[in-house]
């Protein structure tokens, strides 16, 4: 009796695993594909936009004079906040924004600001560690603004 029940519940198990990858799978989509390209008729970076930033917009948003859109892209701004607490010297958390400005001029003019958070932990770290772990969170939020313009300018598209 106690075989068969186990036998059951494996059986079970793995038609739940089964059904459960089949549903995660079915439902996975790509909020922003490599081939798509956003079309506007001139696109102006300020001289706060890094040039990482610069660079790989211009791989998404190509030029075409029969568009009726024009992006200003404007205001980057990166920030670094430590938070200190109780009798420790040291920071324990730090967090890190990066936020730009982005303006669309179509009929009307529209303007977003995008932003990127990051925290982490620095109780551990030590001040060369922080400042590392600092400049890799800011190619991280520098990649993640990038898809939020994108996925800002595809939404806002010619139809």
């Amino acid at each position: 009796m106690y075989l068969c029940k186990r036998k059951a519940n494996k059986f079970r198990n793995l038609t739940t695993l089964i059904f459960l990858n089949v549903i995660i799978l079915g439902c996975s989509f790509s909020a922003l594909n490599s081939d798509s390209e956003v079309v506007v008729s001139k696109i102006k970076f300020d001289l706060s936009v890094p040039v990482e930033l610069k660079n790989n917009l211009n791989i998404f948003i190509k030029e075409n004079e029969a568009s009726s859109k024009e992006v200003n892209i404007a205001e980057f701004e990166f920030k670094e906040k430590n938070f200190y607490g109780g009798d420790n010297l040291g920071s324990l958390e730090s967090e890190v924004v990066g936020s730009i400005q982005v303006k669309i001029i179509n009929d009307e003019e529209q303007t977003k600001k995008i932003s990127s958070t990051r925290r982490f932990n620095t109780q551990s770290l030590n001040p060369l560690a922080q400042k590392e772990l600092v400049k890799l969170m800011r190619v991280e939020i520098i990649e993640d603004l990038n898809k939020k313009i994108i996925l800002y300018l595809k939404t806002h598209e010619d139809k």
